[in-house]
């Protein structure tokens, strides 16, 4: 069967989704999430690959990102997961396929759906029962939105006209605000929103 055409954002902003093959641990310890994030700011293009909002999990990551060219998505995706793929294959003598067929790239079109996907990704770790509160998560941009701290991987582009995001790169009480209001949330209703479409 034929495989799904892409249908790509025409505002260019995407939620990538990537998990392992098997639902195998593609990050067993910090050294492997240093590393993608290392892979991830490698591979970044200059001035075209923004990442707003992402969030490591163990068997899978989430980007939310802006692309200023659609067209090197494609490009962009597959130097990070074929140069990912080859440090756990080296590191863990692991053979077979990492990634469990291909990403995927989900569009999206407004900001309350952008501020509402950013804030699913970054909840992740705690709907997962890893934390209980985001901030103890280190694999996520929620530290940076929310407590300034510096994170080189984030590269914002797109302006939010939202008070939740007026405070970038400093402590911003509104932002944890409404991050910690959606972890109460239907769990399964929030996949079904930014993963099941």
């Amino acid at each position: 069967m034929p495989r799904k055409a892409r249908h790509l954002s025409k505002s260019a902003m995407l939620h990538i989704i990537a998990r392992g093959n098997n639902k195998i641990k593609i990050f067993r310890n910090r050294n492997d999430f240093s590393h993608f994030e290392w892979t991830l700011r490698r591979f970044q293009p200059e001035d075209d690959f923004f990442i707003h909002h992402y969030a490591l999990m163990h068997t899978h990551f989430h980007l939310l990102c802006w692309l200023e060219n659609t067209a090197t998505l494609a490009k962009t995706m597959k130097s990070i997961l074929i140069s990912y793929q080859y440090y756990y294959r080296k590191k863990y003598n692991y053979t077979g396929h990492l990634f469990r067929d291909r990403y995927r790239s989900i569009s999206i079109e407004g900001e309350e759906y952008f501020l509402q996907c950013g804030r699913y990704i970054e909840l992740n770790p705690v709907h997962a029962g890893i934390c209980k509160d985001p901030r103890q998560y280190p694999w996520s941009s929620y530290n940076f939105h929310a407590y300034g701290k510096e994170n080189t991987l984030v590269k914002t582009k797109m302006y939010i006209d939202n008070s939740v995001h007026k405070r970038e790169g400093r402590m911003n009480v509104d932002y944890q605000s409404f991050i910690i209001a959606g972890i109460d949330l239907d769990v399964q209703k929030l996949k079904k929103q930014f993963e099941d479409r």
